[in-house]
């Protein structure tokens, strides 16, 4: 069964994140394991366990407010009721990655407005994606939607990764939601014309992904400055999609999180390793 990680900071952020995380859950039939920085040691009768630890690295069960919050939500939604464990784990020191076999998704929250967004970005990548080789979804704290209707999943359709789309169109489907390809072609590679691009994408990606609300969007490349404003303006996306480092990755980032960030209502953004 699927199991999201939600990392639990002990921020306002932390806490809107683990809020989606949550119904993205149940949405997907997903357990949920919060794994919760160190926080000062209680007397023991305040613990409580929520289900068995995942690995020996855990000393003792933890519950913190962010925990008994997710466990009071979940009785209030009808349908699948996740299992929720917490885990106390040390994010500099890593010891999440015992766990990652098990992981689907690590979600975490995000301020956006901060000056340092996108350092806070960078350190996220380089803990969460990089060391565990987990899409990331990053939340961020001023979106207030409970729900996807489009994903836009910003590629060049020549390297298209086939089992990335299945994925996504499985988060899709959760909502009946568009998905959609944006293909920008990857620096110094020529164009494709039209026709060759809409064979590619009726070929060897749609044909392979059965979605039956998945299309392409063909960006056109001497906009690239105004990339961010297509992918979220322009096409409606409420949810953003990249792999890491991969085209034109470290240019929207900068956008997003640095330049144009309060230009733009921020959705999500979900990475893949690359």
């Amino acid at each position: 069964m699927k199991t999201i990680l939600i990392i639990n900071d002990n921020t306002p952020e932390a806490e809107h994140a683990a809020v989606f995380a949550l119904i993205l859950a149940q949405r997907l039939s997903a357990n949920i394991i919060l794994a919760s920085n160190p926080e000062p040691k209680h007397d023991s009768r305040d613990y409580e366990w929520a289900g068995s630890s995942h690995d020996e690295t855990i000393a003792e069960p933890i519950h913190t407010p962010l925990m008994k919050k997710l466990l009071r939500r979940k009785k209030l939604h009808p349908g699948f009721s996740p299992l929720i464990q917490e885990v106390e784990v040390d994010m500099q020191g890593l010891s999440l990655l015992p766990l990652r076999n098990d992981i689907y998704m690590v979600v975490k929250g995000m301020d956006e407005f901060l000056p340092q967004a996108l350092l806070n970005v960078n350190l996220a990548i380089n803990n969460l994606l990089n060391q565990l080789q987990i899409p990331l979804l990053l939340v961020p704290s001023s979106w207030s939607e409970n729900e996807f209707t489009r994903l836009v999943y910003l590629t060049d359709l020549r390297f298209c990764g086939i089992e990335t789309v299945r994925c996504l169109a499985g988060l899709a489907g959760c909502w009946k939601a568009n998905l959609v390809i944006a293909h920008n072609s990857a620096s110094g590679l020529p164009e494709i014309e039209m026709k060759e691009a809409e064979n590619i994408f009726n070929q060897e990606v749609s044909l392979n992904v059965g979605y039956t609300k998945l299309f392409l969007n063909m960006l056109d490349k001497n906009d690239e400055l105004n990339t961010l404003e297509i992918m979220v303006s322009g096409t409606q996306a409420d949810l953003l999609v990249m792999v890491n480092q991969h085209f034109h990755f470290n240019t929207l980032t900068k956008q997003y999180f640095k330049d144009k960030c309060a230009l733009y209502k921020p959705v999500p953004l979900l990475i893949f390793p690359s």
